[in-house]
């Protein structure tokens, strides 16, 4: 039972939580498609149920709308919020978010940066280095951790990428405010982001996107509205007509 406040949730020195990869090691989706959601508002009416049967990875929020493969978070302040029941019923089928993060069947992970003491369902991936270098940097092993970027949209695609998924398809990862004012696709977090921080955001993709296709490795960015262009468009409806489910 995750409980609704635990003040000392983020005091403890400690992090005990099992490893992801004990249940998904290095390269376990190797020569797989995987899709990745962020929370940017391109996606904003779209079906997530299309995604079903699919290997994906939802970033912090994701689940509220589907159930991914792996939902991935790294911020200990959503995590609060979430757990001191700060975000609504916004999930498409009307439950409360806590409910949902309880009763999920996706791997809950969490990248650590720092020493902290996590709900016991938490699968855990270290940072790879420590937190600076996992700002710049990039990891292709997931047993020395992943980077970051500085953001869990980041953390999810290296993710991705030690996990040996390929071809990679990237759903709302606009970096952009839309036109209705909004940064996501959700009523985003009770701490905004703001318009210089999503486009650094988006710097670290763009450093390592040569790299990644030296590496062989198509990535395909599925929102037409997106400020990230190191990576070819492709709709998304025409990616999910001809790339099969897993069952």
């Amino acid at each position: 039972m995750i409980p609704r406040k635990e003040p000392t949730l983020f005091k403890s020195p400690t992090c005990n939580n099992r490893k992801l990869i004990e249940v998904l090691p290095p390269g376990s989706w190797k020569g797989h498609p995987a899709f990745i959601t962020g929370g940017g508002p391109s996606l904003e009416g779209f079906d997530f149920s299309r995604l079903r049967g699919r290997r994906t990875i939802g970033i912090n929020r994701s689940f509220e709308f589907y159930y991914p493969t792996i939902n991935l978070s790294m911020d200990t302040r959503y995590l609060h919020f979430l757990l001191n029941g700060r975000y609504g019923k916004e999930a498409v089928n009307g439950e409360e978010a806590l409910t949902r993060f309880k009763t999920m069947s996706s791997y809950k992970v969490w990248l650590v940066t720092y020493s902290n003491q996590l709900p016991d369902d938490i699968f855990i991936v270290p940072v790879y280095k420590n937190y600076i270098s996992a700002i710049k940097d990039m990891s292709f092993d997931l047993g020395q951790g992943i980077a970051h970027g500085d953001n869990s949209g980041f953390a999810a695609f290296n993710l991705a990428v030690c996990l040996g998924a390929n071809p990679i398809y990237l759903l709302g990862f606009d970096f952009i405010y839309s036109e209705k004012g909004k940064s996501h696709h959700h009523s985003g977090h009770p701490t905004p982001t703001d318009r210089p921080k999503l486009l650094s955001f988006k710097a670290n993709f763009e450093k390592w996107a040569p790299e990644i296709k030296r590496r062989g490795i198509q990535v395909f960015n599925c929102s037409r509205i997106s400020a990230l262009k190191s990576f070819p468009y492709l709709d998304i409806d025409n990616v999910l007509t001809k790339v099969p489910n897993h069952g």
